[in-house]
């Protein structure tokens, strides 16, 4: 299917569909797609909270992924 025929089969189903839900997650689609070449920028807080996690890990402060998910489960009873 050519990228002119994908638009317009989309077109289409959007003018026919009744359906709130999927019409809500096409915006939410599109308008990812219009901000993913926005650069966001950090405040001040989340700036610090970056340079402080990059400490720790340069520190060795960190747990692998599946230690994580173990102490998770045992937290949560698993």
């Amino acid at each position: 299917m050519t990228r002119v025929e994908l638009k317009e089969k989309l077109i289409a189903k959007i003018g026919t569909t009744n359906d709130e839900e999927l019409l809500n997650q096409i915006s939410r689609l599109v308008n990812l797609e219009l901000f993913a070449d926005e650069i966001y920028k950090l405040n001040p807080e989340e700036f610090e909270a970056v340079k402080e996690g990059i400490a720790q890990i340069e520190s060795g402060l960190f747990v692998s992924e599946a230690e994580a998910n173990r102490t998770i489960d045992k937290c949560l009873g698993r």
